[in-house]
């Protein structure tokens, strides 16, 4: 996962970058709002994501896999917790459910009912029926994304492309696009704030 350190640089960098003056459907202030909306997957390495695929709630490892990483990496120090049970065996760390559940509705526009643990894969996350239990985990280069261009079609939904960057070494002045990508995206209301809903993610990045 991704240096504590430098989740900081998404938010900065997406807001600094410029942004064709042709796109005048939307200002650049929703520009660079849809560029952070981005870098919350790419960041955690979701470089193809197909809504209808990935919200399975029989299958909800993905979900609740991007719930907790997305809160470990943007809310570390406002939600995560260090465990307090004895011996911890599922990791050091723990995460409130209903943060997992939060982030689905924001970024998906999904309602996840049931909370589960996900207990068979390399990065186990035991559920105690309130709190997640889990490890961190740190290092993957940090990707985030620049929109270029954004559209909306007779469908009302928004059709989007740009291209992904490794920022990693941002602050020392290096940048590398790593490859372009498209996204389709729904208007979406969370908490009182219009933003949108996912609906899928291509990219020709290799993981």
């Amino acid at each position: 996962m991704l240096s504590f350190k430098k989740i900081f640089c998404v938010a900065f960098l997406v807001t600094s970058m410029a942004f064709p003056a042709h796109a005048a459907e939307f200002s650049a202030k929703e520009m660079k709002e849809m560029s952070i909306f981005l870098s919350n997957f790419t960041e955690l390495r979701l470089l193809n994501v197909k809504a209808s695929e990935f919200l399975n709630e029989k299958a909800p490892g993905d979900m609740i896999h991007f719930g907790i990483w997305h809160n470990y990496i943007n809310n570390f120090k406002s939600r995560i917790r260090l465990c307090k049970d004895k011996g911890c065996k599922w990791g050091s760390l723990t995460l409130e459910g209903k943060y997992v559940q939060e982030s689905l509705k924001k970024y998906f526009d999904f309602d996840l009912k049931k909370l589960s643990s996900v207990e068979d894969s390399n990065q186990p996350f035991h559920y105690d029926g309130k709190l997640y239990h889990f490890e961190g985990a740190d290092g993957d280069s940090l990707y985030v994304a620049k929109v270029k261009n954004a559209i909306t079609g007779k469908d009302g939904l928004i059709r989007i492309s740009g291209e992904v960057y490794d920022d990693t070494d941002s602050d020392v002045g290096h940048v590398e696009i790593v490859g372009p990508f498209t996204a389709l995206v729904r208007p979406h209301t969370w908490n009182g704030r219009k933003t949108w809903s996912l609906i899928e993610l291509n990219t020709t990045v290799k993981d």
